[in-house]
């Protein structure tokens, strides 16, 4: 029988937990089904992205609600469907329910982008408790003395 290494069960566990914990969050915020969760996911990360690979865009951006729609990403409803393995139907169909509420839009090329709403305090809720959890996370993995 083969051994596992010693820190595989804990980084299993806590990854885990952080994982449902994210789920949680966004679910409280989102209020929707996992498939829909995933796709807010996956579009808030694309939108996110660019403004987050430029250290001083995060500091620049740190005295305001609203980064420049220049300086946000996007990706197409193809992108999605293919990152998240999911069929290209359901992603439209769940894209357009989360358009309609008003957490995704897309814009005059057809890519989606989330919704600037960090000054909403319910999204601010669900971002401090998705930072708890990794808080969490790392607190449970340094009792082991695994880096994170």
């Amino acid at each position: 029988m083969a051994s596992i290494p010693k820190d595989l069960r804990p980084k299993a566990y806590a990854s885990l937990e952080l994982l449902l914990d994210v789920i949680h969050a966004t679910r409280t915020l989102v209020q929707a089904d996992l498939e829909s969760i995933a796709i807010h996911l996956c579009v808030a990360e694309a939108t996110m992205r660019p403004v987050l690979a430029d250290p001083a865009r995060v500091d620049e951006l740190s005295t305001t609600d609203r980064a420049p729609e220049d300086w946000r990403g996007s990706i197409t409803m193809l992108q999605v469907a293919d990152r998240l393995d999911m069929p290209r139907e359901t992603v439209r169909r769940k894209v357009k329910q989360l358009i309609e509420r008003g957490l995704l839009y897309a814009d005059d090329k057809g890519r989606i982008r989330s919704t600037p709403n960090l000054d909403n305090p319910t999204v601010a809720s669900a971002i401090g408790d998705v930072h708890d959890a990794v808080r969490r996370y790392r607190e449970r993995l340094a009792k082991y003395d695994i880096d994170c």
